[in-house]
């Protein structure tokens, strides 16, 4: 959001002599990002600094308030002319316009910049196909920060290597050293008390990189590289993450002739419009660095592989341009990998759903003391009524057409004499003794029996 503010209020104020980047964050009274309602003071109204500002802030030259509370730590820079401050009493009954605590950003952030081109332009943002590395100022170009710029944090890293610096309306590289080392200087630079501001060793970008290698790492520390959502992913130079898209590269030196960047564009921009690919569904950027052209192309949604089909399109451009002395290099299908966390998931869902299915089975099937003990259980809970599974072993369940159950609840007393009821000979032990004529009487039933079985 504030970036988008200082699209609007500052794209005329800035006077550069080339390609520059701009420092998208700032303190200024006048911006209303700054403000915890989204809106400048009103006239009459309460202004509130907070106690820990930590920055540099400048009031506007003429204004009109209730009251003013000052930051405890940090500075409310007064203009040196023409400044008038009015105090009204009960002049309004606003609630109070509170100041934002501003955040210490990284300079070596690719996020925290904005492009300018040579006449003052705020250019819009960065597409994904710029390299992280050329969205910071290259050693070739100038530093823009807004007066008063947010706080910036150096890192304590150990130089910042430009062609200029353009502070509000100072300039040059001994200015922003000197104003360093200032008490002022500490409330815009963070751990910048070791760090040495010099002149770029290369003006030219054909004939150098953008950056130096410690100033790549410096970069990639701040990034935070995003899963690639395809196979093979690619990481063209300048990049601190591996992309999905398509890259390709030519070297310069064994180009037969003199190339000419500008013209090459103008060519790449009429064949990607021609082109059957939808252009609007990509963005593509071009770049000479170190006698080397680069040439990305991403999707610039999710990865569909539609710049992998334009860089496949302009295969004959290509060659016809290089002679076939360059490389292409392209990102394969898309997918989309399983997080850690995901995983983990996925393979505990999966463990738990399949110990469910065969718990149930073989309870349902092999078990015959854990089920009907859990059903019991809820029965006597009265949780549900008779199960209908057993509900023809109930004993107190009576038929709705009049037939009776099975009664397995007996009592002992409806035995006339239990001792005389039946004896087993194989369990009596020490019982008494059957008669001989009792065994007498079994063999001659026993003969009528076989001798009627023969008559039959």
């Amino acid at each position: 959001m504030c970036s988008r503010k200082i699209l609007i209020l500052y794209p005329l104020i800035l006077t550069v002599t080339s390609a520059s980047k701009l420092w998208r964050f700032d303190l200024n009274f006048d911006n209303p990002s700054n403000w915890l309602s989204q809106s400048v003071p009103q006239h009459g109204q309460s202004i509130v600094f907070p106690a820990k500002l930590n920055a540099l802030v400048d009031l506007p030259q003429v204004g009109q308030t209730e009251s003013i509370v000052l930051p405890r730590e940090g500075v409310v820079v007064i203009p040196e002319t023409d400044f008038s401050l009015t105090f009204l009493a009960d002049s309004s009954k606003l609630a109070p316009a509170v100041f934002k605590a501003p955040i210490r950003r990284p300079y070596y952030a690719a996020e925290n910049w904005l492009a300018v081109d040579a006449m003052g332009n705020v250019l819009p943002e960065p597409n994904k196909a710029v390299p992280h590395l050329e969205r910071i100022p290259c050693q070739f170009e100038e530093a823009v920060f807004l007066d008063p710029p947010g706080p910036i944090d150096l890192q304590y890293h150990e130089a910042v290597e430009l062609k200029g610096v353009v502070y509000g309306k100072t300039s040059g590289l001994a200015e922003l050293q000197q104003f360093f080392r200032s008490d002022l200087g500490q409330y815009v630079f963070y751990n910048a008390e070791d760090s040495v501001v010099r002149e770029g060793k290369c003006a030219s970008p054909e004939k150098c990189p953008c950056q130096p290698e410690w100033v790549a790492d410096a970069v990639c520390r701040n990034e935070i590289c995003p899963i690639p959502r395809c196979l093979n992913p690619i990481q063209p130079v300048g990049y601190c993450c591996a992309i999905c898209g398509g890259v390709l590269t030519m070297d310069l030196l064994s180009f037969g002739g003199k190339f000419d960047l500008e013209t090459f564009r103008k060519k790449l921009d009429r064949k990607i419009t021609a082109s059957e690919v939808d252009a609007s569904a990509v963005e593509y950027h071009v770049s000479v660095q170190n006698d080397a052209l680069q040439l990305v192309i991403v999707d610039k949604e999710e990865y569909d592989e539609i710049s992998v089909e334009l860089l496949k399109s302009l295969e004959s451009f290509f060659a016809k341009q290089f002679m076939n002395s360059h490389r292409i290099l392209s990102s394969g299908h898309p997918y989309v990998p399983y997080q850690s966390g995901q995983l983990i998931t996925v393979i505990l869902f999966t463990l738990l759903i399949v110990s469910a299915f065969f718990t149930s089975f073989y309870v349902y099937y092999y078990d015959d003391r854990v089920l009907p003990r859990i059903l019991v259980m809820i029965r006597n809970r009265q949780f549900i009524a008779t199960p209908f599974v057993f509900a023809r072993f109930d004993p107190n369940n009576e038929h709705e057409e009049g037939q009776s159950a099975v009664d397995i609840n007996f009592s002992p007393s409806g035995i006339e004499n239990l001792s005389s009821s039946f004896n087993n000979p194989m369990f009596e032990g020490n019982g008494a003794k059957r008669t001989d004529s009792a065994k007498k009487d079994e063999q001659d039933e026993s003969y009528v029996d076989v001798e009627l079985e023969s008559q039959k």
